[in-house]
């Protein structure tokens, strides 16, 4: 089974052992009580007592977790969700953790890079492409992103004009 980084535990909520939490991606999964989930550094399942709020921070109880002490061991702890949590999604629509790690290349096949992160800029997201100490972005726009292929692991671009800095006029 995969386990998927999806948050961040922080500091805790109150007296009885609820935390707050962070996810990475907000709209990336839908977390619901008695979901199991692992913490970074553990092969222990835990699950998912209660979870509530409108906006992150959001606020979490884990089973067994029932006092301040216990939580503030596991604040700065990274949540894992398994993959079979995640929903699919309609065709040309991806998750965060599918799309970091693939590896980027112009339609002759050229390399150029890996995806390191995704900025969100409300239009379209913005990858950040890393090739070495080269670091540059690509906007995730029909124009310029040709194809995904999850299964490969890349993704194909069409070069335009000031894309890369070596692109010819």
């Amino acid at each position: 089974m995969d386990w998927i980084p999806v948050g961040k535990l922080a500091r805790t909520h109150g007296l009885k052992g609820e935390i707050k939490f962070y996810p990475q991606d907000p709209d990336g999964i839908e977390f619901f009580d008695g979901q199991t989930v692992m913490l970074e550094g553990t092969e222990n399942k835990i699950k998912i007592q209660s979870i509530r709020g409108a906006n992150t921070p959001f606020i979490i109880k884990l089973e067994g977790v029932d006092q301040i002490e216990s939580a503030k061991l596991l604040t700065g702890k990274e949540v894992l969700a398994s993959r079979e949590d995640f929903q699919s999604l309609p065709e040309g629509e991806y998750y965060r953790f599918e799309i970091e790690g693939l590896e980027v290349f112009d339609e002759e096949g050229r390399p150029h890079g890996v995806i390191e992160d995704i900025i969100p800029t409300g239009s379209n997201d913005v990858y950040v492409v890393r090739n070495g100490d080269h670091e540059w972005m690509l906007p995730m726009i029909d124009l310029v992103v040709k194809s995904i292929d999850l299964e490969q692991g890349k993704l194909v671009f069409h070069r335009i004009e000031g894309l890369l800095e070596d692109t010819p006029v």
